[in-house]
């Protein structure tokens, strides 16, 4: 099965589908009654658009930490800084790398010019911005559009969780080298992003200067470096520190400003859906097939990272299964919609079939979801659409 390719990367592949994220435990939030405004709780990530719900998300798993919201910003982990590593200015790639990176039927010369080109590209679309009033001035004049932030410093390069801080302390030589080669990376994969995907803004912001700093400051940022994605003025999601940021950036791109690569629209698979007539239309618009709905929301972890995957099966199973979306705090009818469907973590995935629910899926494991689609639809006696036709040369090892 394909791969869905975001911006500027390629998202989780399908292969290992028996995996949850990362091949670990699927991870998934609750939506827990909400106490009143201004309570904390120990789990606590964002609050949902009303009041009815907040969520909350587990922090076993250590990746967790990495992964912060603007409400969550005063239950935040506290963790010892780890030492810095000094991020060298990436260098200008020299002919021989140039050549290295040849695409297919170019010659040096040729693949030489379309990095210029491709650099220029870079240039007009990613904003460096010195201070917070630019910052403001760059998210009203975005509209509706999604903004994504960088903010970083040359000579910092925090990985943002606790088994690197480990790793830090326990060989510091190895994991400043690592952290300098993830962080050349980043920069290459955020400038490759904002080259692709022209429907959202993206802005830079140096901390290593003084009103740079004071702008990091006021954004709420502790570690460096922080990618944060706004939507309409408002933080809906932010990845601290360098660990898995490269992934984070893509997925968080397709995840919210339906944009990925080669110019696909995932709205264009996957609906949206906004409250109870969104739903029926879907399910009455497709009496044979089997409607699954992703119910996620905008700040949990787990929502984003599967659905690259959601992606790749309504686009791989069109004509065998439709797929919708429900972002539960989105907007008070979304909401309500969540709470008839008993809706209570996130991820969930519930099945329609024939205009009645015929069973749940609840968690990011990409395997269990594609098996139970695959049983309702055996059950049903519907066969399993064949395996998209591979292009030319693909799985074939070099050699």
């Amino acid at each position: 099965m394909h791969a869905v390719a975001t911006c500027g990367a390629t998202a989780p592949s399908l292969e290992h589908a028996g995996r949850g994220v990362s091949g670990k435990q699927p991870k998934r939030a609750l939506l827990l009654p909400a106490p009143n405004r201004g309570e904390g709780h120990p789990c606590l990530r964002a609050d949902l658009a009303t009041p009815s719900f907040h969520i909350a998300t587990s922090l076993t798993h250590s990746r967790a930490v990495s992964h912060h919201h603007a409400a969550a910003a005063s239950t935040r982990r506290s963790l010892a800084p780890p030492p810095k590593a000094a991020i060298a200015t990436t260098p200008e790639p020299s002919p021989s790398s140039a050549a290295a990176a040849q695409r297919p039927g170019e010659t040096p010369d040729q693949a030489r010019e379309r990095r210029v080109r491709e650099s220029a590209r870079v240039d007009e679309r990613v904003t460096l911005i010195d201070s917070y009033p630019a910052f403001q001035a760059a998210i009203e004049s975005a509209g509706g559009r999604l903004v994504v932030l960088e903010v970083g410093d040359p000579a910092v390069c925090e990985p943002g969780c606790e088994e690197a801080d480990i790793l830090w302390r326990a060989d510091a030589d190895a994991a400043a080298a690592a952290a300098l080669a993830r962080c050349v990376a980043i920069k290459h994969t955020f400038a490759r992003t904002a080259r692709d995907c022209p429907d959202a803004v993206f802005l830079e912001l140096d901390a290593g200067t003084g009103s740079g700093a004071a702008a990091a400051a006021e954004l709420g940022v502790t570690t460096l470096p922080t990618v944060q994605f706004w939507m309409k003025g408002t933080k809906v999601w932010e990845h601290a520190g360098s660990n898995d940021m490269e992934r984070d950036i893509g997925e968080g791109v397709l995840f919210y400003g339906d944009v990925a690569g080669e110019g696909l629209k995932p709205s264009s698979y996957v609906t949206e859906i906004k409250d109870r007539a969104g739903l029926d239309a879907l399910i009455e618009g497709r009496p044979s097939e089997l409607v699954v709905l992703d119910v996620s929301t905008t700040t949990a972890a787990a929502c984003i990272h599967i659905f690259p995957a959601v992606l790749a099966l309504a686009r791989n199973f069109k004509g065998y299964a439709a797929f919708g979306r429900l972002l539960a705090d989105a907007s008070v009818p979304a909401s309500a919609l969540t709470q008839e469907l008993r809706v209570t973590d996130v991820p969930t995935f519930i099945f329609f079939k024939g205009g009645k629910e015929v069973g749940r899926h609840v968690g990011s494991s990409r395997g269990d979801l594609i098996g139970q689609i695959l049983s309702i639809q055996s059950a049903a006696g519907v066969k399993a659409p064949p395996p998209p036709p591979r292009a030319a040369g693909a799985g074939r090892r070099g050699g």
